[in-house]
């Protein structure tokens, strides 16, 4: 709902009234004379109507000494298309009688002298976001309630109109009428609904839209192409390249207070590799070699997707650092700039800043890479935090640390801001079906034993999210006993078919992980992974609400491999021999064929696949026992259907488990945005109330799947919410 400069014509409102004489027109003369001032050309004509707006100059006191400025903004209210101020159009608050102007709420002001014409305390210009005279997309014309449908209300002007206009919360789109202080009828005024979120945040409005601040490679003089927009608080710098070549360039921005201490970044360069996951994979390269670095661990691979403006990308990458030294964010932001950049460190010079941070030797580092395959550029947005803050969940760390990384606060040069409020009906649960394809062997004991270890950080995310999910566990066996292939672990009581585990059977989960043959005998080190996932989408599908063994209609459905080896079908086919190798280029391209139709079985159901496994990139030894190798094959599954890779290395897997958690609750989420916002900007208010962003109890936003998600506060079918989400974004964006 982005307000522009409005023609200056007449059009009908659907606030029950018609807008002066369509034939009206702009005077000729319309924007010349003095400012302030008695016309500069002489007496103004006063039975014209030099702004076209159905009002004479004498009725908007051209013949006044000091001239009617109703807005004081040094325009007369005769030369004024809005005398005041309020982005609406004269000719749309005037009303039907231009030569008795519509004075709403009585105060003796007329409507397009009056910033809030029904005196509801809400400014006219925040109820009619867009100025176009209409709420919302609300159309149907009304004089009795009896003449909308059932939710809707007939808002009625308040001046005694006639006619009036059925209002939902569907087609209000978050918008309400400036000639009724109670838009929907439910005695509540305009002023206390949701939509306060939706108006500029303010003294008088503390919980509304949240202001952004933009910063422009054009206005530094700089070729690399990119806009960058963040929170109002943040801290700039820009560090000097020497020499630069045509695409390079650097900028930061920090969130630098004490319960943050966020280092961000913006690095350009020219590509060095095809693809965003590649570069994602040589910046883990890179920063492995940088001196100052003692170790690079993955706790996930990000999304792989493309940008709002339709760029290869992946999104959030999150990378676990240790230093060979303690120090601050800031200072490890400057010693890792040159490595991102691809040059040398003494050729990126980064300014000092005023804050330092408290030093430490471990960091979160989360990154979105962009390929853009067009300039040849590559571009790493992201921040640097404190890991033992990053982990804090009572800390705004992690939300910068994910606006800074969740491709939402970057565009092409030269992207305007459009502004959007939309409001939800918060009734229907999220839903999941998530399968976990286990390998049984013996070398992936201590791995399931870690998975089991935190099986309560997977399990209590998802109870605080309100998510409905079932598990089903299975092995990488497809020959299972009499045929039953893609088989649970857990079996019904009394019978052969298996069930899926409920939110309350996290004990039966471990068991089935540590043991994801079940009653049947192991599978004695087959991993045909790929095969088995297939099998146990075959079993379990068509999706159907009355059978219980099946995926339900209505649920996000995910398959989880666990793994410390390549699928044996790669093997088999001949692709790539046994034991830990690295594909060539022709090979991957013929790994990344071979995979299409498990990628169809995905697709089909909008299913996605997430892998713990060995992570990448390629190292001649591995982290796993027992013949550990590269999980080539899965990596492209995952890839294609934007699920998340977490590394099976880390001692603790708590942190796979929360990232991959994370991505099925925002993909399950019922509240999926229609366009994507700029993250740091978004408000949200539920029945009335605001909604703090907080991963305890409020909200959250998955860019992986869009959407917005609330943490223990669960949705009540019987009583549903009304939900409004105001944000700003980017002007020009590529949505499928």
């Amino acid at each position: 709902m982005t307000r522009t400069n409005l023609p200056v014509v007449c059009v009908s409102l659907l606030f029950s009234l018609v807008a002066c004489d369509p034939q009206v027109t702009p005077g000729p003369n319309f924007g010349d004379g003095g400012v302030g001032v008695p016309d500069a050309r002489g007496p103004c004509v006063l039975s014209a109507d030099d702004d076209g707006d159905c009002l004479t100059n004498a009725q908007e006191g051209c013949e006044l000494t000091v001239l009617l400025d109703t807005d004081n903004d040094g325009t007369p209210d005769y030369l004024d298309l809005d005398s005041d101020g309020d982005g609406l159009w004269d000719g749309l608050e005037v009303g039907d009688n231009c030569s008795d102007p519509r004075d709403t709420d009585g105060d003796g002001v007329p409507d397009h002298r009056d910033t809030d014409s029904d005196g509801d305390g809400m400014s006219d210009g925040n109820e009619d976001r867009d100025g176009d005279g209409v709420i919302g997309s609300c159309t149907t014309p009304c004089s009795l309630p009896s003449h909308c449908d059932v939710g809707a209300n007939c808002s009625l002007p308040l001046d005694g109109a006639s006619t009036g206009t059925c209002v939902s919360m569907e087609c209000s789109e978050g918008e309400t009428d400036p000639h009724n202080p109670d838009t929907d009828g439910d005695g509540t005024p305009d002023s206390a609904e949701e939509t306060f979120v939706c108006s500029p945040q303010s003294d008088d409005n503390p919980n509304g839209l949240l202001p952004i601040k933009y910063v422009d490679s054009a206005d530094l003089d700089s070729t690399a192409n990119w806009r960058l927009a963040m929170g109002q608080f943040a801290v700039e710098l820009q560090p000097e390249i020497l020499t630069p070549l045509a695409l390079d360039g650097a900028y930061g921005f920090d969130m630098a207070e004490p319960n943050a201490e966020v280092a961000g970044f913006l690095v350009s360069r020219f590509s060095g590799a095809v693809t965003a996951t590649n570069e994602s994979i040589n910046l883990i390269t890179g920063l492995q070699s940088n001196p100052i670095v003692a170790s690079v661990t993955s706790r996930s691979s990000g999304n792989a997707t493309t940008t709002l403006d339709g760029h290869d990308t992946v999104l959030g990458m999150t990378l676990e650092i240790t230093t060979t030294s303690a120090m601050s964010v800031t200072a490890l932001r400057a010693a890792l700039l040159p490595t991102m950049l691809a040059r040398a460190p003494a050729t990126v010079v980064t300014p000092a800043t005023a804050w330092i941070g408290q030093p430490d030797t471990v960091f979160a580092l989360r990154v979105q890479t962009i390929r853009r395959t067009t300039e040849q550029q590559t571009l790493f947005v992201g921040g640097l935090a404190r890991l033992v803050h990053y982990d804090d969940r009572t800390r705004a760390t992690g939300f910068h640390l994910d606006d800074f990384s969740n491709g939402t606060g970057v565009a092409e040069a030269g992207n305007g801001e459009a502004i959007e409020c939309e409001p939800y009906v918060g009734a229907q649960e999220a839903k999941a079906d998530i399968i976990w394809v286990v390998d049984e062997s013996g070398s992936v004991n201590d791995d399931r034993q870690r998975i089991t270890d935190n099986a309560s950080v997977f399990f209590d995310k998802a109870i605080a999210a309100g998510l409905d999910f079932r598990i089903g566990v299975t092995d990488m066996n497809d020959t299972g006993p009499g045929g039953q292939v893609g088989i649970f672990a857990t079996r019904q009581v009394g019978g052969t078919g298996d069930r899926w585990l409920l939110p309350g059977e996290q004990a039966l989960f471990e068991a089935n992980i540590l043991d994801p043959s079940g009653p049947d005998a192991g599978d004695g080190g087959s991993e045909h992974g790929l095969t088995q996932g297939r099998n146990a989408l075959a079993r379990h599908l068509p999706r159907s609400n009355s059978d219980p063994q099946m995926v339900r209609e209505d649920a996000k459905l995910v398959v989880i491999y666990v793994t410390d080896e390549k699928p044996d079908e790669i093997e088999n086919a001949g692709l790539l021999g046994g034991g830990n190798v690295q594909p060539t280029p022709t090979v991957q391209a013929m790994i990344d064929a071979f995979m299409g139709t498990y990628i169809t079985d995905f697709t089909n159901e909008n299913a996605t696949a997430h892998l713990i496994a060995e992570p990448l990139p390629f190292t001649a030894t591995t982290c796993s026992s027992g013949g550990a190798e590269h999980a080539y094959g899965y990596y492209t599954l995952v890839n294609q259907t934007s699920g998340q890779a977490g590394s099976i290395c880390q001692p603790d897997l708590g942190p796979v488990l929360d990232a991959i958690i994370d991505d099925i609750i925002g993909a399950a989420s019922p509240i999926i945005l229609p366009n994507i916002p700029i993250s740091a900007s978004i408000t949200v208010a539920r029945d009335g109330v605001a909604v703090p962003r907080s991963r305890e109890t409020g909200w959250d936003y998955r860019a992986s799947s869009n959407s917005i998600v609330f943490f223990n506060m669960p949705y009540n079918p019987a009583d549903p919410s009304e939900i409004v989400v105001a944000y700003r974004r980017w002007q020009d964006q590529v949505l499928d």
